[in-house]
Order: structure tokens, then sequence, then C-alpha cells
């Protein structure tokens, strides 16, 4: 009954995983709770009819917010328990809600709640008048090695937003003997060599002793730098190494200068970490295996219809107009079905503009994302069903008003005048489809998740899908998607035998030889 393995075999659940409905799972959850208390386990409650002390009472009023109130109600709760009063409350007693609700509770997330307490306390400074509560250090439990760029010499920074300017290439007059790289690519890269320098900075290099780039593309510092890879993460380092490498080669030739015997062993340390297999990772190879079961792909695909039908049902039976969570609840149908149907990439649906993007003025419905929008330069031209066509009007007739105050452009949009985030969407697509399907996956799986489905029906069509998929190139689309349809090809041979001998079968009993 060691809470941590509990919590650890239960953070990744879904009740849909098994077919419990959540009401059920929420009875058994109680159950074990009951279980670790007949056990002489003391948990901190999820819940408790028990009311907080009347000082903490006063606090959960106007002007704090409905989300406020949940994310402060397991500390005052944690508090009033104790004994503590909001006088008392400092570091210390925060630091002391965190270890407690890790070590004593069966709560998911308990890093999440602790920081999520920390930061209402501290904004209750300026939502009560007369508040003299201490303000809090709010938690940081990212594991993270990059150090800012602070951290480095100017001289360092400077070459560095050279290099970066020379590689953007923005005067297209100029001679170049490469092509200039995209602001994603540059971001990338940059991300890429902060990396590295950090590495560095951990295998014990002073950062002042880096003052240009060509004191990091030495073949002994760049080997010394990558080993740092390999000790953080034995079994999938070589996949962070090569891409680092990879960064570093270019640089010291174009940028630095290096001498031909330098550059020849910086290209041989890149052959000897590229990795054998190219294309879809092997975490996204064994997320695919979900959709071998075809219940799963019933569930997925019927997914965004049947999350419309609960909420209008909800909404017909009870008479009144539909409210904000059943807004983000179509809204996520939303997402999904334009994911399943037009397989586009994160930040190109987060950032669907409804006059842009959307053709609308006739019969049927079209998406166009323009070259220079997409990742790879490679533009999207769709007609969308009318099923589709027909749940994009309901969204934005309907619901897609509850969700922006102001007038908006934003097919998806967010805080202010602006789309909704990567992150935010993102979340919100996992969420329900773990939620509803019981499958856990992320919103750049659905572009293999097309493949996979095309190619499982018509294996070998990989023409389709690059033009699905928008790649340039049908390597790409190959080297991602090779293999994939295996067992449905098969499948396909299997059956074709299996129709040869009901052949030969029936030629016999016909008395033919």
């Amino acid at each position: 009954a060691d809470i941590r393995e509990l919590r650890a075999g239960l953070k990744g659940f879904a009740p849909a995983m098994t077919g419990l409905s959540e009401r059920r799972w929420c009875n058994a959850l109680s159950l074990l709770r009951r279980a670790i208390a007949s056990a002489g386990i003391s948990l901190i409650p999820v819940r408790s009819r028990e009311p907080f002390a009347s000082e903490w009472t006063a606090i959960f009023r106007p002007p704090l917010a409905k989300h406020a109130c949940i994310a402060l109600s397991r500390f005052a709760r944690y508090c009033s328990e104790r004994g503590i009063t909001l006088a008392d409350v400092d570091d210390r007693v925060f630091q002391a809600f965190g270890r407690d609700i890790e070590a004593d509770s069966l709560v998911m997330h308990p890093h999440t709640v602790h920081q999520r307490a920390a930061v209402v306390w501290n904004q209750l400074a300026t939502l009560l008048p007369g508040w003299s509560g201490r303000s809090v250090s709010v938690p940081d439990y990212r594991r993270t090695y990059i150090l800012p760029w602070a951290a480095f010499p100017a001289s360092l920074l400077a070459d560095v937003e050279a290099y970066h300017h020379h590689l953007a290439g923005p005067d297209l007059l100029e001679e170049r003997d490469f092509q200039p790289l995209k602001p994603a690519s540059l971001q990338t890269s940059l991300y890429r060599l902060r990396a590295y320098l950090a590495a560095l900075v951990h295998r014990g290099r002073d950062p002042q002793t880096l003052q240009q780039l060509g004191d990091v593309v030495p073949v002994a510092v760049v080997t010394d730098g990558l080993r740092f890879f390999r000790d953080r993460d034995p079994d999938g380092w070589t996949s962070r190494a090569y891409d680092i490498a990879c960064m570093i080669t270019p640089m010291a030739r174009h940028w630095v200068k290096v001498e031909p015997d330098h550059l020849k062993s910086l290209q041989g340390l890149c052959r000897r970490l590229k990795p054998r297999r190219q294309g879809m990772t092997q975490k996204n190879r064994e997320r695919l295996r979900q959709f071998d079961d075809p219940a799963t792909v019933a569930a997925f695909v019927s997914l965004a219809p049947r999350l419309v039908a609960e909420v209008t049902k909800a909404a017909r039976v009870t008479k009144r107009l539909p409210t904000r969570a059943e807004a983000l609840i179509v809204q996520t149908a939303v997402a999904h079905e334009l994911l399943l149907m037009v397989p586009i990439r994160l930040k190109n649906l987060a950032h669907l503009d409804l006059d842009r993007h959307l053709i609308r003025t006739g019969t049927p419905t079209q998406l166009s994302i323009p070259d220079g929008e997409v990742k790879n330069g490679m533009g999207m031209e769709a007609i969308l069903p009318a099923e589709t066509a027909g749940l994009l009007d309901l969204y934005i007739e309907r619901y897609r008003p509850l969700l922006t105050p102001e007038p908006s452009a934003w097919l998806f949009p967010g805080i202010g005048n602006r789309g909704k985030s990567l992150e935010r969407l993102r979340g919100q697509i996992s969420r329900q489809v773990k939620r509803s399907c019981g499958i856990a996956i992320n919103p750049h799986l659905y572009r293999h998740i097309a493949a996979k489905l095309f190619l499982d029906a018509n294996p070998g069509a990989y023409g389709v899908v690059r033009l699905l998929l928008c790649h340039r190139s049908l390597g790409t689309t190959t080297g991602s998607y090779c293999g994939t349809e295996t067992a449905a090809a098969v499948r396909h041979f299997d059956e074709h035998i299996l129709s040869l001998r009901g052949n030969a079968t029936r030629r016999k009993t016909d008395g033919r030889r």
C-alpha cells in the first residue's frame, strides 16, 4: 500500500480503457482509499464535508473566481485540519503541504496542486482588500539542465546571434552556398546549441572560457559534451546526440571554418551516431498499436458526433442555453474532427483564421492554408465533408460566441485577441480522447493515425499518403510509414491464399483435375 507506487500505476489510466463508467471508477477509488485507511495509513482526503475554519471560509468569496477557489481549497482544508491560521502561512507551511500531498494523497498530479495553490495564494494580495498574508515561493518541479543565456559571456552571445542571422539569410540578393533556414528551424538550431553549451558546463567547463563558437567545436570538446547526454539518458541518448552533432558540424564548416581533418572527424562522429532506423519514433509506433483494435478505431472516428450529441441532448433535456463548459467540449470535437479529416499540424490548427483559411461563402466548405504558413512549405487545400462542415457551422454559430467575449477571427479563440495556445489546445484534445476513448495520444499522432488507417486498408499506397500529409517527397512518406502496414499486407496475402484454397476445393468437388 505504498502511495507513490499506487499513484504511478493509476496516473496514466482512464475508465474508458476498460469500459468502466466514470461513476463506477470513482466508487472503486473510494473503496481503495477505505482499504488504505483500514491498513492504518493516513491519507489526506480528496473531499470532506467538514467546513473550513471561519477565517479560511471568509476568503472564499467574490472577487475570488471559481477556478481560484478550487485551486486553493485543498490547501485551505489542509491548514484548517491542522489549526494553521492565515497569519501562520509561509514557505515552510507550503513546503510541508507539498511533501504531505505527495506522500499521503492519491491526487494524480500533486506537484500541479502544490504549484497552483501557491500561485493563487500570492494573488490574494491583489484580489482581497486589506489582505495581509505573506507571499510564498512558487515551487518549481522542472527537471531542466539548460542554462539561461546570461550564464555565458557576452562575446559568445554576440557570435551566436551573428551566426543565426547568417543562417536566416535575410538578404535574398546575397549569394550563399546553403538554403536559408526558416524561423522554426532557426529556433530548433538555437535550442540545440543552448542545450549543448549547458552540457559542456555540466561536464565541468567554466562558461567564461567559452568566448566564441570556435571554442566549442574542437573534437575533444564535442565528444565530452555529448557524453553528458549519454550519462543523462543511457537508453535514448544517441538520437539527441546525433541532432546536436549535426548542428555542430555545419557550424564548424561554414562559420568557424575548421581544417579539413577537423571537419572529417566531426562528420565521422555524425555517421557513428546516426540512428539505424529513420522516420517514426518507437514511442509513436507503440502508440499506434492501440489502433489495431477495431473497437478503438470505431470509438475514435465517431468521437466528434458523439460529443456533440451528448451536449445537445443535455441542453435539450434541461431546456436551457449551452454553457461555456459545453462550448469547450464542442470546440474539442471540432478540433478532433478537423485533425481526423484533414491531418494538419497542431500549429496550423491552432492558428486557423475564419477570414483567411476557411472559405464558407458557398458549398462545399473549403480549408486553405498557404505555403508560407506550413512547416515544409507545402500548403494545404481541402474540401471538407458535409458532416464536418455542418459540425463546424454549428460550433461557429452557437458555441464559439461563448468562448470569446469580443469579436475575433480565430476559429479557436484564446485569451485576449489571440488564438488558443498550442499547450492548451494540445491538452484539451488529449484529455478528451483519453476520457472518451481510453487511448493515450497527442495531436501530432493524428497524422500517423491517418497514414496507418489508410495503409491498413491499402497496403503500399504511399503516394496517396504523401499527398494527404503534404510531404515534399515520397521518400519522407516511405521512411516514416514503411513497415507500419506489414500486418495488413500479410492479412491481404492470407485472404488471397485462402481464396485460392477455396477455389481449389471447389474444383476438386466438381470432379475436375
